[in-house]
């Protein structure tokens, strides 16, 4: 059965669909290691946040991408303003289009993101962006400017920062194919402690008790044989991802 709020966020607008993980993939936004972990990290229920300090990098679509691998058997829900306390019980993917105090009304800041965050204690996967180069910039903003708890803060399983290069900035388009959007660089917390450095666009990903080699290979064969097919749209990815082999 179609989910209303995922068609909603990731339907094509006019003639456009939204970028798919495998046109990321294509456009060499992340290569398959990173974008295996990436996947075995959602696939296991993981939190995440995307963020970059300059606006229109294509950090939503990123975000957004991600969303055909949420486990089975979750819904979606749009955070937004007013509505957080109505999530149900039952386990959800809820989805912030950002949290900032800019104007935008679907925007959330002080008790909407307190609200937001307050989800990770019913055991909800929160999805988002921010404008912030850097996780100490996102936690000076989340949990010194808004008073968010330190430990649903680092719920946050995943903090991933995008980076452009090569255009200028007053023609940022994620379409556009002539600049590479790239992960610069990611953290990672295991819900205990600070979040830690595991990937940068220099080094790559390092070792260690964020990797799980089985589900890697498995994902990246999944998304080896998906680039070969004609699937392209975030739901029919999904669709594909989530129908047994």
């Amino acid at each position: 059965m179609p989910d209303l709020v995922l068609d909603k966020l990731c339907g094509a607008d006019g003639d456009e669909r939204p970028l798919s993980f495998l046109d990321l993939i294509e456009r060499d936004t992340l290569d398959l290691e990173l974008a295996a972990w990436l996947v075995t990290c959602v696939a296991g229920g993981a939190s995440w946040i995307t963020g970059s300090g300059p606006g229109g990098i294509g950090k939503t679509t990123i975000m957004r991408s991600l969303l055909s691998f949420v486990p089975a058997g979750t819904t979606f829900y749009e955070a937004l303003p007013g509505q957080i306390t109505g999530v149900d019980k039952s386990t959800q993917c809820v989805i912030s289009h950002e949290l900032s105090d800019h104007t935008p009304p679907t925007y959330l800041w002080n008790q909407d993101l307190r609200d937001f965050f307050g989800l990770a204690d019913a055991g909800h996967i929160l999805v988002g962006n921010v404008h912030a180069d850097d996780v100490a910039e996102i936690r000076q903003q989340i949990v010194g400017d808004c008073h968010v708890p330190v430990s649903q803060f680092r719920a946050i399983d995943v903090f991933a920062f995008v980076k452009m290069e090569g255009q200028d900035p007053e023609a940022r388009r994620i379409k556009d194919t002539t600049s590479r959007r790239y992960f610069e660089k990611i953290f990672w917390s295991d819900g205990q402690s600070d979040h830690v450095l595991v990937y940068t666009s220099s080094a790559g990903l390092s070792q260690g008790p964020h990797r799980d080699p089985v589900a890697e290979a498995k994902h990246r064969a999944f998304l080896e044989t998906a680039l070969q097919s004609s699937t392209r749209s975030i739901q029919d990815l999904r669709t594909a991802f989530l129908t047994p082999a």
